[in-house]
């Protein structure tokens, strides 16, 4: 790699880590950064998946006030995204390139419409669908979010909190909090089972890997003090930006 390419991705890990940290989108920044430097994009999503695991696992000490109290809910929910989790990197490793390519775009197409819709959708939940809340509905709701979250994960990480929420964790803060934990288990596994197929550019991770670090560990203060609807519209911008190039590329 060059040192602009190295510059970039390091770049793209900050802002990922520091979105990731209170909201999610971290991957709208550092996949198309990875695609940018030439990784193929079953690759750059895997890689993705490695290299925003410490901005998860870093913000969690920022959030032990709201995950305290939580026990419950947590042993809840966590059986069920790490078994969703392991059948969406089953999907992942028996389907392959061709049939990944052909879903990328709209698989974020889909993610970053659900991330702006989802304030109307938890809304209706918690009008109407006592079975989201607490019962089976939303458990598999879970599920379904974890298989996506190894299989490929962009933007995941809003339909997380938006669900949590529903789920009864309380504020925003709480649900990112459980977000930030479920994500963790998740990029983790992928993490090794990827690596392990040989599809991590362990390379072009590493620069990726500090930016996420220090943007998750450095900047969570700072960034939870940005409004939420300014994350959010950075967000869904981005997100349709990565969509339209990769219908178009």
């Amino acid at each position: 790699m060059t040192v602009g390419q190295w510059l970039l991705l390091l770049a793209a890990g900050i802002a990922g880590g520091v979105i990731n940290s209170v909201s999610s989108g971290g991957s709208f920044f550092t996949y198309p950064a990875l695609l940018a430097v030439g990784l193929p994009s079953i690759n750059a999503a895997a890689t993705t998946l490695a290299a925003l695991t410490p901005g998860n696992l870093a913000a969690v000490p920022e959030y032990l006030p709201e995950v305290r109290g939580q026990g419950y809910r947590y042993r809840r929910e966590l059986p069920v995204v790490f078994v969703g989790g392991v059948l969406g990197i089953v999907l992942l490793l028996s389907t392959g390139a061709d049939i990944f390519d052909s879903l990328v775009p709209w698989l974020i197409l889909g993610a970053t419409l659900l991330f702006a819709l989802s304030p109307r959708l938890q809304a209706l939940a918690e009008r109407s669908a006592p079975s989201v809340t607490d019962g089976g509905s939303g458990a598999g709701i879970v599920f379904a979010l974890s298989v996506y979250l190894t299989y490929f994960g962009s933007g995941v990480g809003n339909m997380f909190t938006a669900l949590f929420l529903v789920r009864g964790f309380g504020d925003f803060f709480s649900a990112n909090a459980a977000k930030n934990i479920a994500l963790t288990m998740g990029t983790v596994m992928a993490t090794v089972a990827y690596g392990a197929a040989g599809l991590i550019g362990w390379w072009q991770l590493l620069p990726v890997f500090v930016g996420s670090m220090i943007g998750g560990a450095g900047f969570a203060k700072l960034a939870r003090r940005i409004p939420v609807s300014a994350l959010r519209g950075l967000i869904i911008a981005l997100g349709l930006a990565v969509a339209v190039y990769q219908f178009t590329a």
